[in-house]
């Protein structure tokens, strides 16, 4: 038996869960709040912030120094070759030196691996995915200057697919599906024969978040930009990290938001639906790239703990195909891209 400690870095929380062998024993997210998030210029900055919160998490549910056989981080590399990287020092001096060119807290995953790995005297590994490429037509922004890419949440994409081609009886490269990973990132993905074949990018497209603008008129956007009133950083941060419901309503936190509806505060719940409301557009978007050949469309993520959001948009997009619901499957994939590694089943691939 193998515990395996899964650490998952998300833009406004740290999420770690303890597994021994594919059965997951303990799991804690921890909120950061936006106030707190705010004390630092960039992500790398939050770095001793969110090993404390770990540390703290762990001794409380005694973990042993001897007790962890693996680490396993989430992936932040600019690797072509799918696979389970031990973590080595020119993988962290590579996430330190800013060469991962994404300012998302997925660049912290190997590097709180790391840390807590050598704390309790156990190898550390990232757990890395390739996105799959996008149709020609998927990449064609509107200029020439700038290609759309593919960025999305792709372990919970990828395994909840497994999951509801199982569910409904077919294999996964004979399903279609429209997957909308929902919470302070948001990716919401085509699938045509099991593979990702477009997708909002979770990092500047889409609906509004939690804490993200999402897709913004770009005209306004390039006149504030040059207001002379922002930094670059300032710009970056409104649209990553305090754009959204923490710019609407001061909160990256969908419980918030639902006990200020429960209180009668309207503008909660208008901002609450307008999220809906652009979670669904999407949604259809996605569904005319499967030419409305869809089996199923998929919520998951942190929405769930929201029935009225739920609600709000399974009433706009059950006419495309039946609406499921799955929790988020991220938690299991990384610990069997460890597990493979301690039974011997893959090596480990060289960073």
């Amino acid at each position: 038996m193998y515990r395996i400690l899964v650490i998952n870095p998300g833009s406004t929380s740290t999420e770690i869960s303890l597994f021994e062998d594919e059965n997951e024993n303990k799991s804690a997210r921890i909120v950061h709040p936006v106030d707190d998030l705010r004390k630092f210029e960039t992500i790398l900055d939050q770095l001793p912030y969110r090993s404390a919160v770990i540390a703290s998490q762990m001794q409380e549910w005694g973990i042993g120094r001897d007790d962890l056989a693996a680490v396993v981080g989430r992936s932040a590399l600019l690797r072509k070759e799918t696979g389970t990287y031990e973590v080595n020092s020119k993988m962290v001096d590579d996430l330190k030196s800013g060469k991962v060119r994404i300012e998302h807290a997925a660049i912290l995953g190997g590097l709180l691996a790391d840390e807590v790995a050598k704390r309790y005297d156990a190898p550390a590994f990232v757990a890395h995915i390739v996105f799959s490429q996008f149709e020609p037509l998927a990449r064609v922004s509107g200029l020439p200057e700038i290609e759309r890419r593919p960025a999305y949440h792709i372990q919970n994409i990828e395994a909840i697919a497994r999951s509801a081609a199982k569910d409904i009886h077919k294999k996964p490269e004979d399903v279609n599906l429209v997957i909308a990973h929902l919470e302070g990132g948001m990716s919401i993905a085509a699938l045509s024969g099991g593979r990702v074949v477009d997708s909002t990018n979770a990092l500047d497209e889409g609906p509004f978040t939690t804490e993200r603008s999402g897709n913004l008129p770009c005209v306004p956007l390039v006149e504030l930009c040059y207001s002379g009133k922002y930094s670059r950083a300032k710009v970056l941060r409104m649209i990553r990290g305090e754009g959204g419901m923490v710019a609407y309503l001061g909160t990256n936190r969908i419980s918030d938001v639902e006990d200020r509806i429960s209180r009668g505060d309207e503008k909660a719940r208008f901002y609450l639906e307008a999220m809906c409301y652009q979670i669904a557009k999407d949604i259809g978007a996605m569904a005319t790239v499967l030419k409305g050949r869809c089996d199923a469309v998929i919520l998951t993520g942190k929405i769930l703990e929201s029935k009225r959001a739920l609600d709000w948009i399974e009433e706009r997009v059950c006419f495309i195909a039946p609406v499921r619901i799955y929790p988020e499957q991220e938690a299991l994939a990384f610990a069997q891209a460890a597990l493979g590694v301690l039974r011997g089943e893959i090596k480990p691939v060289a960073y």
